[in-house]
């Protein structure tokens, strides 16, 4: 074999000698563990070039040192990020360990929804679309709270708003618990049998391992907040203790928690099931409190509304930024999947099947017609509530499988919905500044493709 020359091997060693994370970044910036995605890198980079040390170390997403001081990011999410279940799968044990910084920290990991967010990337989009502390962000499809709870970690305020009222209940809990009193908490897990007991006369029951059950025909909670302060503490044999409007939305977001996991298993009792979830549900808030106060930080006000995006409580130019992911036209059934939930709270789901975006109309090729005029409105709404000169991201899949099913085409020839939804945006006075792709896992037969989609308004 001909041997090579020294030269080129000296070549080679100097372009082998750094990573691409060091040729890329500065050198005193030390990236978290688990960042392996081009698009993770690339707004790694941008984080590096918009924020100072000082604003990395307070709320970078992708770093985990800067110099010898650690990030705030990295000092959240280190430690066990829930306190998974002893059976708990090699797989689920693996994907809390490998997604350490990206997702499952501070109360994210409360309530398996479906379609959230990544934190991690929310916090670094939050960074690179300028936001400073004191400045509004705006979530108008909050689901479950991801760009709120960031938010208010980051001392940036924000909006959320969502038709589902369940999605409204759902992130006030959340969010109240990076403050919540932990002693009634720790009083409900005591008295779990009795705290329990009181939900299910009123909420209904569950089967293990079948549907869940219709509800029992006692009067549900008519509204999140109202319902829960109307009743006494002593009604139901709720114990005194945990009789603030807080703490019953926590119990309460446990329960139906615990809920969905009795709908898909048998290996606890509801009771047993309701048991552990509030366990798990009282470690989150612990650590996440814990560490809040070494950092010494509160988290800033976040007001998450039920409202509709296409008709936005807000005025002109209010807002300093918007976030969100849009519903996958009609791939997940939001409605379907939180069924037991929104009747526990009093909602109409006929009413509300007729507004959500994604589900309104009575066949495919209709849903997809409804789904393309509801998103002009909200990009409409959005360019209203927006400030000029700020921007607005879209992170949404692409769908192109059942798209091209609908219009009768190969998915390669339909145009994916990011490209629609950046054709209707410059009707409403905005440009494209950056669009990124990021490959999704566990849904490929839906879609595969997800993009980031940061568009600047003129």
């Amino acid at each position: 074999m001909e041997a090579i020359p020294q030269r080129h091997l000296s070549r080679g060693a100097e372009h082998f000698s750094k990573s691409i994370y060091e040729l890329v970044l500065p050198g005193h910036l030390q990236v978290t563990p688990g960042l392996n995605e081009v698009y993770e890198l690339e707004l790694a980079f941008y984080e590096s070039k918009i924020l100072t040390n000082d604003e990395i170390v307070r709320r970078g997403a992708y770093f985990a040192q800067v110099g010898e001081r650690q990030t705030y990011h990295t000092q959240i999410c280190r430690g066990e990020a829930l306190q998974l279940p002893r059976y708990s799968s090699a797989r689920l044990r693996s994907f809390f360990e490998t997604k350490q910084f990206k997702t499952g920290y501070a109360t994210h990991g409360l309530f398996p929804y479906r379609g959230k967010f990544h934190p991690q990337m929310v916090k670094a989009l939050i960074n690179i679309m300028g936001m400073k502390p004191g400045e509004t962000v705006l979530d108008p499809m909050m689901g479950s709270g991801t760009v709120l709870i960031e938010a208010c970690l980051m001392g940036i305020r924000s909006i959320g708003v969502d038709v589902s009222p369940f999605c409204q209940f759902m992130t006030m809990a959340k969010l109240e618990g990076l403050t919540l009193p932990l002693d009634p908490i720790r009083f409900a897990l005591k008295n779990c049998r009795t705290v329990f007991e009181h939900f299910q006369q009123r909420l209904g029951y569950t089967q293990p391992g079948n549907k869940i059950q219709a509800m029992t025909g006692t009067r549900p909670y008519q509204k999140p907040v109202p319902d829960c302060s109307a009743r006494s503490a002593s009604e139901g044999n709720l114990p005194e203790a945990c009789e603030s409007d807080a703490v019953k939305r926590f119990l309460l977001l446990a329960y139906l928690d615990s809920a969905g996991y009795s709908e898909r298993s048998t290996r606890n009792s509801p009771l047993e099931q309701f048991r552990a979830i509030l366990q798990r549900y009282l470690f989150v808030i612990e650590k996440i409190q814990a560490v809040m106060a070494h950092l010494n930080f509160k988290p800033t006000p976040a007001n998450p509304l039920e409202g509709d995006a296409r008709f936005l409580p807000l005025r002109d130019s209010s807002v300093d930024g918007i976030l969100f992911s849009p519903p996958y036209s009609f791939a997940i059934d939001y409605l379907k999947n939180d069924s037991f939930h929104l009747r526990s709270l009093g909602a109409d789901i006929i009413a509300l099947r007729k507004n959500m975006i994604g589900l309104r109309g009575s066949n495919p090729h209709q849903k997809l017609e409804l789904y393309k005029s509801d998103m002009e409105m909200v990009l409409s709404e959005c360019s209203r509530v927006l400030r000029p000169g700020r921007f607005c991201t879209i992170v949404v899949g692409t769908n192109d499988n059942q798209i091209g099913k609908i219009l009768g085409t190969s998915p390669s020839r339909v145009p994916g919905i990011d490209e629609m939804l950046v054709s209707m945006s410059t009707r409403y006075q905005f440009h494209l500044a950056r669009r990124l792709g990021r490959q999704v896992t566990g849904i490929a037969n839906t879609m595969r493709t997800e993009y980031i989609v940061i568009l600047e308004r003129e």
